[in-house]
């Protein structure tokens, strides 16, 4: 008879993960900072987020190369696998790009039939390009602090690594556009609007992250209890 693994216990997952999610956090509320501070456009909070996006496609991308979960006949299978996530996950980042870019800097959309003022401005500031920075140097903290600290190579297959960028991608990405497209177009780039939209970001990624974090513990668990039954095995034969 077959036993599922115990599920470990979310306090304890949600600890050892705490310093990550901290930091998600912190980073995803920092364009809140330019938007109060710096009068910051629709376009500049979008951006930050497509740059949030790419650093966390990298550092995902590493970890699926370095992924040794999988059994060595499948190899191949994941090597496939992989550069198939790397093609989609930037194709669609990409395009999202260049839909926000369009859309928000007034080349589409005009509220008030002329494009906003100063919608590039945030660009050439240090403070915009600070926090982009913040959100590079999270995702590689939390890439360090999950991954190798954590040692979750040795039992996550590259299967199991994929799933959450993508679903975070569309998520997000998505949500960024939908909700970014109310502030801009019938809230005429409201910095109240702007605000509500930063927090809700912050906590779908949030959420996204302990989701992952979560997530992953049960994998470990089930991995864990496949190599406890096979050194029984060993023992009885």
């Amino acid at each position: 008879m077959l036993y599922a693994p115990p599920a470990p216990p979310a306090g304890t997952t949600l600890k050892r993960a705490l310093p990550s999610v901290l930091l998600i956090a912190v980073a995803s509320l920092a364009p809140l900072w330019g938007v109060l501070a710096q009068d910051w456009s629709v376009l500049a909070v979008v951006f930050v987020y497509v740059a949030d996006g790419v650093a966390d496609g990298l550092t995902f991308w590493l970890r699926a190369r370095r992924a040794q979960g999988a059994a060595s006949d499948e190899d191949t299978k994941d090597r496939v696998l992989v550069s198939e996530f790397v093609r989609t996950y930037f194709v669609v980042v990409t395009a999202m790009a260049l839909v926000l870019y369009m859309v928000f800097s007034g080349r589409l959309l005009k509220p008030g039939g002329g494009v906003p003022e100063g919608v590039f401005q945030p660009f050439t500031t240090w403070q915009f390009w600070g926090v982009v920075a913040g959100f590079v140097a999270v995702r590689w903290f939390t890439y360090w602090w999950d991954w190798v600290r954590g040692a979750e190579a040795a039992f996550m297959p590259p299967a199991g690594v994929v799933a959450a960028p993508l679903r975070r991608l569309f998520v997000l990405q998505f949500g960024v556009l939908v909700g970014g497209l109310i502030v801009y177009w019938p809230l005429r780039s409201s910095g109240a609007a702007l605000v509500v939209l930063v927090v809700l970001i912050a906590a779908a990624e949030v959420a996204l992250a302990v989701f992952e974090r979560l997530r992953t513990a049960r994998i470990r668990a089930a991995v864990e209890a496949g190599v406890r039954v096979e050194l029984r095995r060993g023992r009885r034969g």
